[in-house]
């Protein structure tokens, strides 16, 4: 029952790479593996900036980065804020306003 519990907390493999992570939801996104991915510092761009994974790495300059991209959807780890509510409220508002999808896994 514990090792379910912790599942939930912390839902990323310790063997899974980033790479791994981004292909499968790309995949899980109902996008083609053919898709145009760039890996830019700190996240990956899918189809010229329509959808964005923030996998790495999250605070203020990345989220900056990410809007002036323009993304119609960003996902991101919810792991990546590490107990930051404040960043996690503040890169929720910032995308609403952008009128960019914004959802947390």
């Amino acid at each position: 029952m514990e090792a379910q519990i912790k599942m939930f907390v912390d839902p990323v493999s310790k063997n899974s790479t980033v790479e791994n992570m981004m292909y499968e939801l790309l995949l899980k996104s109902g996008k083609d593996l053919n898709s145009k991915i760039e890996h830019n510092e700190n996240y990956y761009s899918i189809n010229d900036n329509e959808l964005i994974f923030m996998l790495e790495k999250a605070d203020k300059k990345i989220v900056d980065a990410v809007l002036k991209e323009q993304p119609k959807k960003v996902i991101a780890l919810d792991k990546l804020f590490k107990d930051n509510d404040q960043l996690k409220t503040n890169t929720v508002l910032q995308m609403k306003d952008a009128g960019v999808e914004f959802k947390t896994i």
